[in-house]
């Protein structure tokens, strides 16, 4: 089904306007304190004047008529992020300026003090005109005659000061040229000097034919590092096939021909061979552990370790370690002469990799000095230029000093003055009414922020429909909290047919007449609602129950005893919170017997029970046992909860909070349904929440949930026309005749 949207609108709407009602005090406190700030601060303001002057920066062409045009007088840029606008904008404001002000036009505050750099600046408002070169530059004062001083002050030492500049540049600038020329001089004769050494320092002729004669070195060298090239190929072919039949190192190749040139690694290796063969023959006639064998074994150590020794003597330590690994006994005639032949060209392989090393060194010397001439060339270029460019220089400067002598003699500006400041006649600034007004509409935003930032950190539940929202079970009842219009939950009143005070007990007749009927007619709702229920499914006994204390759970069960009384219903109330009973203090009965005396067995129901009026009794918890659990899950229990069922059309049993205690969620499986009462501002999100989850995993049959103690102000719902209390009911309905 497709939402309305004016109506979803509508609801949010109405929820804001909620939660500003709900938090009405101090949301009106931050509003009246906010629109009293800016009363107070407009009436504290003083009349405030604004003198506005401006000038313009124009360059100074004065230098052309003489004929010598120059850049003094001129703005430039100095960057393409600057403006140079801004400068002359930081230049007006510059303490020096406003120093000057204020001293020759003596600017005193109330103190009779003379006025701080602050003090003037502070009030000084000067910024460049986009798209212009002129500079505003406005002032605001108490004194509109003042004001109009400042400013001119401000514009006339701006002037003098810009006049000042432009003459001292031209000074500065015709002292730099007289002390630059001798330097500049000097650099003159210096450059012409190096040039002069560098020609002969580098023995520089002809450098074209140089550069010629070393290209056809290079070629020659290019033609040898080939043949070499070509001789290193063939000897890397025959090393690199030789070392993959061999598989071994040129290195240990090496060892091995060395080993195969000493005579006593030789010999050593003869006898050795000579006694495994004898070992060999006399294993197949003999045991281990015979003479011979034994005999020919020690031989056999002896002659092993005489051979390392011969080894490690010819070659060291690391080398011998190397060719330790290989079996020198195995190797024939043709395998040492193949690793004769490796070695050597292991030794051939080397000096052609270092002749043609020695090669590609010469060829490189060559390339760096073909690389060195184009440098030697330009530097002779660069050296040339810069004889050229210090000749050039010099004779500049001798232009120039006689441009400044004369520019000096001449009274150059910048600014020119479109606009002096003149004493304003109307007083400039904010209106008074118009911060009231701002005050106004900031105190209003500011107080609907507080009121939704105390909602936002308060998680209590606020009304009946949070509570159905969060539950998801239908809504049976709302029971109005009329603390607000100065009732207490139980009130006091005029005692119809002898009953407690009960708000659904009272009589329509009775002097609390308006205070009671909208609890009373709450209630008539509830049972109502209930009654409809059992049309499809017959609840007779149910067990009213709460997240947490002091939700009024106890007060509602004996309410809605009342109320199902009143329509003729016989109606048994049991107080099942044994561990803090209530009922026996709501009904004023006594509690020496109860529903825990029944449990034990030490006396029947029937005559535990008290009678309040005809059809409706009531069954206190009785003392309190020292562990109510095991009285609640006991046949006893369920024996009490179906003999009551059928001598009564109704049960109601009074139950401890679900959440902390195990004795709900027992009762519950017992009875047909639960009804949880629910009260705003009590319960929060997190109380409900843990309630819910005990609820469904348990399997508690929920029938539905009440809203115990709801202000009719944070309602969405239209409760508040229905229980207004100037509401004209229809007195001829009999209480104790509604069925």
């Amino acid at each position: 089904m497709e939402s309305n949207l004016y109506t979803d609108e509508y609801l949010n709407f109405q929820k804001y306007w909620l939660v500003v009602k709900r938090r009405i005090v101090p949301a009106s406190v931050t509003c009246l304190g906010v629109i009293t700030l800016s009363l107070v601060t407009a009436l504290s303001l003083e009349q405030i004047y604004e003198a506005e002057g401006q000038v313009m920066i124009k360059t100074n062409k004065s230098a052309k008529l003489t004929g010598l045009e120059n850049d003094i007088g001129k703005i430039e840029v100095l960057t393409n992020e600057s403006d140079p606008l801004t400068t002359e904008v930081e230049v007006v404001s510059s303490r020096p300026i406003i120093d000057r002000v204020i001293k020759e036009l003596d600017l005193r505050n109330k103190q009779d003090e003379l006025y701080r750099y602050k003090d003037l600046i502070n009030n000084l408002e000067i910024k460049a005109l986009t798209g212009s070169n002129v500079i505003k530059i406005a002032y605001e004062d108490s004194d509109p005659e003042r004001a109009a001083l400042v400013v001119n002050k401000i514009i006339e030492l701006y002037q003098e000061k810009d006049t000042e500049n432009n003459r001292s540049e031209a000074i500065a600038a015709r002292e730099f040229i007289s002390q630059e020329l001798p330097e500049v001089e000097a650099k003159v004769a210096q450059a012409e000097a190096d040039l002069r050494n560098f020609k002969n320092e580098n023995q520089i002729a002809n450098l074209s034919e140089e550069t010629t004669t070393l290209i056809e070195t290079s070629k020659l060298v290019d033609t040898q590092i080939d043949q070499v090239a070509a001789q290193l190929q063939d000897v890397n072919a025959r090393y690199a096939s030789l070392s993959s039949q061999l598989g071994m190192g040129v290195s240990e190749a090496a060892a091995i021909s060395s080993l195969n040139q000493s005579v006593a690694v030789q010999k050593a290796l003869t006898q050795l061979q000579d006694v495994k063969v004898q070992l060999a023959t006399k294993r197949n006639l003999f045991g281990e552990n015979a003479p011979q064998i034994i005999s020919l074994k020690e031989q056999e150590a002896e002659l092993t370790a005489l051979l390392e020794q011969q080894i490690q003597q010819t070659l060291g330590s690391q080398s011998a370690s190397s060719v330790a690994q290989l079996n020198i006994l195995g190797l024939g005639k043709l395998k040492q002469e193949q690793i004769s032949e490796f070695a050597n060209l292991g030794l051939q392989k080397t000096g052609l990799e270092q002749k043609l090393a020695n090669l590609k060194q010469t060829k490189t010397n060559y390339q760096q000095r073909l690389a060195v001439l184009p440098n030697l060339e330009k530097r002779q270029k660069e050296l040339e230029r810069k004889t050229k460019a210090a000749q050039a220089t010099y004779q500049t400067l001798l232009g120039k000093l006689q441009e400044t002598q004369v520019a000096e003699k001449q009274n150059i500006g910048t600014v020119r003055v479109l606009a002096n400041a003149i004493p304003p006649d109307e007083p400039s600034g904010p209106s008074k009414k118009l911060i009231v007004a701002a005050g106004g509409l900031l105190g209003g935003l500011l107080g609907i922020a507080v009121a939704f930032l105390l909602d936002l950190k308060d998680n209590s539940l606020k009304n009946s429909k949070e509570i159905e929202e969060i539950f998801g079970y239908p809504l049976q009842g709302v029971i109005p909290d009329l603390e607000k219009e100065g009732s207490p939950h139980l009130l006091v009143g005029d005692v119809v047919d002898t009953l407690p005070q009960l708000p659904a007990s009272q009589n329509a007749h009775s002097n609390n007449r308006h205070v009671f009927l909208p609890i009373r007619e709450a209630y008539q709702i509830l049972q109502a609602n209930l009654k409809l229920l059992s049309l499809s499914q017959e609840r007779k006994v149910i067990a009213v129950t709460s997240c947490v204390p002091q939700e009024g759970k106890s007060h509602v069960s004996a309410n809605l005893a009342i109320a199902q009384n009143q329509v003729g219903k016989r109606i048994l109330l049991i107080d099942a919170d044994m561990r803090r009973p209530t009922q026996h203090k709501i009904w004023s009965i006594p509690n020496y017997l109860g529903l825990s005396n029944v449990l034990k067995g030490e006396v029947e129901w029937q005559e535990a029970i008290k009678t309040i009026k005809p059809g409706l009794d009531i069954l206190t918890a009785g003392e309190p046992p020292d562990n109510a659990v095991p009285l609640i899950d006991s046949e006893r229990m369920k024996h009490l909860i179906g003999t009551t069922a059928l001598n009564y059309d109704h049960v109601i049993f009074d139950t401890p909070p679900i959440t902390g205690m195990a004795d709900t969620r027992i009762l519950g499986r017992m009875v047909d349904g639960l009804l949880m009462v629910v009260r705003p501002g009590v319960a929060n999100y997190g109380s409900v929440s843990v309630a819910k989850k005990l609820i469904e995993t348990t399997g508690q049959s929920i029938i539905g949930v009440v809203a115990n103690g709801v202000n009719l102000r944070n309602e969405a719902y239209g409760y508040d026309y229905y229980y207004y209390p100037n509401y004209e009911y229809d007195d001829s309905y009999s209480l104790n005749q509604g069925k």
